[in-house]
This record gives structure tokens, C-alpha cells and sequence, in this order.
């Protein structure tokens, strides 16, 4: 568990390189360009669920509780994908020429989705990695990921290729990341490929459905905030809040990092050992609030030196309000992940999305 915990926070750690590329996306575009960036992140962040559609999650619980069907289950997940990915790439083109008529953002939003469909197919790789528990390579999969996206796209910003190099950059990275994720499999698990089974498609579908469900309304919950803007006030304004949401989204990966060590590990005590998995339930909610209390104060008491030292005063200036009253919900946000880890390992994937659609009626009035 330590040492799995070690390797979550090596992967968690990570999110400082994309933190890093925000920053330098924001002093080379300028605040409405950036602007633009941050609604094709977010508008794509929406879609890239409907790619996954909640086998991830459905992996990591299947191969915790046996593993010896990994490669299997590998095989046969790449394939459905094939048809999600594709689904939501289209779904993703029409909400875009829906949502703005500007050429340079509507390509922006059709690069990023393509980006996403080798993020979605890298994160199938990883839930089976997580599933066996082999963190370590999982880790060394988001490290390279990180590291391409933060290299290839500062090097598109600093000779001049602007929004349009930069959503090249990241589709080009996410390629070569899926390779090396492909390699490590080939080499780890005996091979990547596809496979078709009815009745296995059909059980995964049935599985994954309510979960994917619930994962799609966790998306829209969590980024429709930044579309409403895109659509309805200005790219300066989006971009504030999209820095701002970043930076929080940030603070939050440690509670991610407990989750996903947490969800493999309650997935095979559901089945083994039920006061186990109870008490590791309830510790890991209890510890993760309380960190998130602490989080929370911290970001709070330091969110302009926190924004103006990477972005700028100006920037900060527009960011820091919104990034206070966002931080104001981490302690209830760091309890939630372990919620949902706990829920997942224990098949209740509906009560999941009750709870979730709940949430993004309640956030979208």
C-alpha cells in the first residue's frame, strides 16, 4: 500500500508539468487566446468520458478481483472503444459548431478531441496496470505522457505556432505516449490487440453503463462551469477561471492519488474480507477530508502569491476570487473521491449517479 501510494503521488505529482504548460500557454497567447485554449480543454475534458464510458473504473475493479483476466479483458476493452471514441469525437464536432462560430476555436476543439481518444485508450492501459497493482509502470506511463505534452507544446509556443501548434502539439504527444503505454504492455502483459466476445462485450456494457453515466454527469459537473462561460461571457473570462480551475483541479490530485490505490485494493477486500474493506473505507474518508481541510486553508490564505507568481498580477488579479470560492469546497471534495472509490468496489454504480445527477442540476441552475 506504501509503496503503491508513493507511485500515485510520483503520477499525481505530474500535474505540475501540465501546470507548468498553462503557464507558459498564458504568457505566449495572451489572455484571449488562452482563452480559447481553455474552452477546447474544457469543452474536450466533457467528451473524453463518452470515450471511456466508465470501463476503466469497471477494469481496475475486474482484474483486482482476478487477475488473471487482464489481458483478456485488455483486448476486448480496446475494441468497444473503437465504437465510443468515435461516437464522441462525432458528438464532440457538432456541439463545437454549436457552441462557437470562430474557425481557430472550433479546430482547436476538434485537435484536442483527438488528442483525447489517445488519452481514453491510454487509460485503459493504465486501469489494467492499476488492477494488477503494478503502479510502478502505471507511473512511468502518465511520466512520459506529462513530459511530451509539456516539451512539444512549449516548443510550439516559443517558435510562434501559437493556438493552432499548440493543439497540434498535444495530439502529437498523446500519440507517442500511447505508444510507449503499448510497448510496456507488450512487454508486461504479452501483447496489445482487439477481441470480440458477445456475451463478454454484453457483461462489460451492462457493467459499465451506470458507471459511464455517472462519470459523463461527474465531467459536465465539473467543467460545464468553464463551457457556460465560453459561451456566454468572454475568452478573458474563461481564461481567468479556466487558470483558476486548473490550479485547484491541482490541489485536488492528492485525494486522487489515495483513490486510485484505494479502489483496487477495496475491489478485492469486498470480496475477501468485508470488515477489511470497512474499516479502510472509513479511514481513508476520514483522512482524506481532514487533508483536504488543510489544503483548503493553505490555498485559500495564498491564492494571489499562488496565481500572480506563475501567471502574472494582472492575471491573478481576475483568477484569485474564483479559485478562493473553489477551494472553500475542498475538504467535501477529498471525501467524495474515497466515496466513489468505495461505492465502485462495492457494484452500487447507480447510487453513484443519483448522487451525481443531483449535483449537476444543482451546479447548472
Amino acid at each position: 500500500m506504501i509503496r503503491n501510494f508513493a507511485y500515485s503521488m510520483v503520477s499525481t505529482a505530474t500535474a505540475g508539468l501540465l501546470l507548468a504548460l498553462m503557464i507558459v500557454a498564458e504568457r505566449y497567447l495572451g489572455g484571449v487566446e488562452f482563452g480559447k485554449f481553455m474552452f477546447a480543454l474544457l469543452l474536450g475534458g466533457v467528451f473524453e468520458t463518452l470515450m471511456d464510458f466508465g470501463l476503466h473504473q469497471v477494469t481496475v475493479r475486474t482484474i483486482a478481483r482476478d487477475p488473471a483476466r487482464a489481458s483478456s479483458l485488455l483486448r476486448h476493452t480496446l475494441a468497444i472503444k473503437l465504437l465510443w471514441a468515435t461516437g464522441a469525437l462525432a458528438l464532440l464536432v457538432i456541439a463545437t459548431n454549436l457552441l462557437r462560430p470562430e474557425p481557430d476555436v472550433r479546430m482547436a476543439c476538434y485537435l484536442i478531441g483527438g488528442a483525447s481518444i489517445f488519452r481514453s485508450y491510454m487509460l485503459t492501459i493504465r486501469g489494467v496496470l492499476q488492477g494488477l497493482e503494478r503502479f510502478g509502470w502505471e507511473s512511468f506511463v502518465v511520466i512520459a505522457d506529462r513530459v511530451l505534452l509539456l516539451g512539444l507544446g512549449w516548443y510550439a509556443l516559443a517558435t510562434g505556432r501559437g493556438l493552432y501548434g499548440l493543439t497540434i502539439a498535444f495530439v502529437i504527444a498523446r500519440g507517442i505516449a500511447l505508444l510507449v503505454a503499448g510497448v510496456i504492455t507488450q512487454v508486461r502483459l504479452g501483447g496489445v490487440g482487439l477481441s470480440y466476445d458477445r456475451e463478454v462485450w454484453r457483461d462489460l456494457h451492462v457493467t459499465a453503463l451506470p458507471l459511464g453515466f455517472f462519470l459523463i454527469v461527474l465531467n459536465l459537473y465539473q467543467y460545464a462551469d468553464g463551457v457556460m462561460l465560453g459561451y456566454f461571457r468572454t475568452d478573458a473570462e474563461t481564461g481567468y477561471y479556466g487558470g483558476a480551475f486548473k490550479m485547484y483541479e491541482g490541489l485536488t490530485y492528492g485525494a486522487m492519488a489515495i483513490s486510485a490505490v484505494l479502489t483496487p485494493r477495496l475491489s478485492a477486500l469486498f470480496v475477501a474480507d468485508r470488515a477489511g474493506h470497512r474499516s479502510l473505507s472509513l479511514g481513508g474518508i476520514g483522512g482524506s477530508a481532514v487533508l483536504g481541510a488543510f489544503v483548503a486553508i493553505a490555498g485559500y490564505l495564498i491564492a494571489m502569491p499562488l496565481l500572480a507568481i506563475p501567471f502574472g498580477r494582472d492575471f491573478a488579479a481576475g483568477a484569485a476570487p474564483p479559485f478562493r470560492i473553489l477551494c472553500i469546497g475542498l475538504p467535501i471534495v477529498f471525501g467524495i473521491w474515497i466515496l466513489h472509490a468505495t461505492a465502485i468496489s462495492v457494484d452500487r454504480e447507480k447510487l453513484l449517479l443519483r448522487t451525481g445527477l443531483i449535483g449537476l442540476v444543482v451546479n447548472v441552475g
